[in-house]
């Protein structure tokens, strides 16, 4: 048994290393293929907004102080049945903003989550070329706009951004740097694997595509899904005719509030696993090894304080892991000048371990999500995962 144990370990601390090493080469591949453009498009940025009356007035302020032509792009928010004053600070800055427009939702009887249904019905009043997708609760820096439409070259038919989460509301900062370094340390993934061409994910923070990628139906045609970033860049694989790059630019990183519970983070990200097995996509493989490698290690260092025979080969997986994951990390926070990140290194990797193994387990169980005050329920027919949605009781 523990032979056994310590070559799966071995075998999936090797799978690890192996996976590590062709995303950091996927970074870099990804680098040297971007090519600037100079044009300067008419962008629209939707904003969906529910129930967002403490952050939506810093992100609209933040849209409008812009380092792009004040006359060469449009503010599109679309209020999502929101119980709050949202509807009424959207409606004060569209009165001081000629660029604001916004749209009211009253109902979803769409089909799609409450925000695919937002972006689908803010995209019928969109003028932009180039759309952005930024959630109500982030501030964009001031250079977001100019510098993501430069990486839209010929071919380039939707780029990446980053974003950080950052501490507020008394929120301790440490486990805000733990969740900006899971974050910087997710989307460099995100990043190496779009460098190799094998389209795993992304977040819909921080987000810009052109408009004619989704053609006339717009979500209708990538189905009702919780990640609905995930699913736009898995569609946009499927066409040949685009290609999808990342926005390597410390410049314009996003900034989203932290998560200040841990209850509340282990639901986001449950949401987002879920909604990545609910593709079944075999992208997703290495994303269950590493759930499995997890899971082992974590295992094994519990049997290694029992079984002197396996704590060698438990240090060296570890030690291996530990070398492999700091690379990564200073690689990527470095690219962003956010090296202070890397005093919360060690913590991280207990913490990475965490929360994977618990939203693994979970996401392989769960039925219902909920997600902003909706409830979202995944069942399995004999073709193919279905997602409905139900109002929250």
């Amino acid at each position: 048994m523990i032979l056994i144990l310590s070559y799966v370990l071995g075998s999936l601390t090797f799978l690890y290393l192996l996976i590590s090493i062709i995303l950091i080469i996927g970074t870099s591949r990804l680098k040297k293929k971007i090519i600037k453009s100079t044009t300067l498009p008419f962008v629209s940025i939707i904003v969906p907004a529910k129930n967002e009356e403490n952050t939506i007035g810093d992100c609209l302020d933040s849209l409008l102080n812009q380092q792009y032509p004040y006359d060469n792009y449009e503010i599109i928010v679309v209020n999502d049945r929101s119980s709050d004053k949202t509807p009424a600070i959207i409606k004060f800055y569209q009165e001081q903003h000629k660029i604001i427009k916004s749209l009211d939702i009253e109902s979803n009887v769409s089909g799609l989550t409450g925000k695919q249904n937002a972006i689908n019905e803010g995209l019928k009043l969109c003028k932009g070329e180039i759309i952005f997708n930024i959630d109500a609760d982030c501030i964009a820096p001031s250079a977001l706009v100019k510098q993501t439409v430069s990486y839209f070259s010929q071919k380039i038919g939707l780029t990446i951004g980053f974003h950080i989460p950052y501490s507020k509301d008394g929120l301790k900062p440490i486990f805000a740097d733990l969740q900006a370094l899971d974050m910087l340390f997710l989307m460099d993934a995100a990043a190496g694997s779009i460098g190799v061409n094998v389209h795993v994910g992304c977040a819909g923070s921080n987000l810009a595509y052109r408009k004619t990628i989704l053609a006339d139906n717009g979500y209708n045609d990538i189905g009702f899904t919780v990640t609905e970033d995930t699913a736009l860049i898995q569609s946009i694989a499927k066409k040949s005719d685009w290609d999808v790059t990342v926005v390597y630019d410390k410049d314009t990183v996003v900034m989203t509030p932290a998560e200040t519970k841990l209850k509340k983070f282990l639901a986001q990200r449950i949401r987002w696993t879920s909604g990545g097995l609910a593709t079944k996509s075999w992208v997703l493989i290495p994303l269950y090894s590493m759930f499995l490698y997890h899971l082992c290690m974590v295992v094994s260092i519990l049997l290694a304080f029992f079984i002197e025979s396996l704590a060698v080969i438990v240090i060296v997986s570890f030690l291996a892991k530990l070398m492999i994951d700091f690379i990564r990390c200073w690689r990527v926070c470095k690219e962003f000048q956010r090296l202070d990140l890397l005093s919360v290194f060690v913590l991280y990797e207990y913490f990475m371990m965490f929360y994977s193994i618990i939203s693994g387990f979970c996401s392989l169980f769960i039925r219902k999500i909920q997600w902003k005050d909706d409830t979202y329920r995944i069942f399995n027919n004999a073709n193919n995962t279905k997602v409905s949605s139900d109002k929250k009781d």
